[in-house]
């Protein structure tokens, strides 16, 4: 269950990756990273963003994973082993360290995408291919996951 007064992100931005492995996040955003942040890899060769005040949660659900199991354990280290604690600066930039960049492949545009209570970096282009596919999946939903939305 999601606490009602959790941060939400919502949307799709475009931005310039910075001589200095820099990214700036869009002003939307910045309020609800002020107190700072804490990125991973993500899925799908993407970086996850999370609010330092949320990274607890996550934390918590890979606490949950068997230790016991190679694959779940393997997981949990990944996530763990790459998280990078930040704070927006000023400008609302971010550093992203060199082995995170090279993860998700980002070497000039990045789209910063609101995923609910997460932001994730991509590759623009990563992006797009991601994006075009998944709407062309959504289109052809015949039945939306029974969340009773639609």
């Amino acid at each position: 269950m999601v606490d009602a007064g959790a941060a939400m992100f919502l949307g799709e931005f475009q931005h310039t990756l910075d001589p200095k492995g820099r990214v700036i996040l869009p002003s939307a955003f910045r309020e609800l990273l002020r107190e700072g942040l804490v990125m991973t890899v993500g899925l799908d060769n993407c970086l996850t963003v999370h609010p330092v005040a949320d990274w607890q949660r996550v934390v918590s659900g890979l606490r949950d994973l068997r230790s016991t199991d190679r694959r779940e354990r393997a997981f949990a280290r990944m996530i763990t082993s790459s998280a990078h604690p930040d704070e927006p600066d000023r400008q609302g930039r971010i550093t992203i360290p060199a082995r995170l960049r090279d993860y998700a492949r980002l070497t000039k545009d990045v789209t910063v995408v609101g995923a609910d209570s997460r932001v994730e970096l991509w590759n623009s282009d990563a992006w797009a291919q991601y994006r075009d596919q998944a709407i062309t999946d959504f289109a052809n939903t015949d039945e939306p996951f029974n969340l009773g939305i639609f």
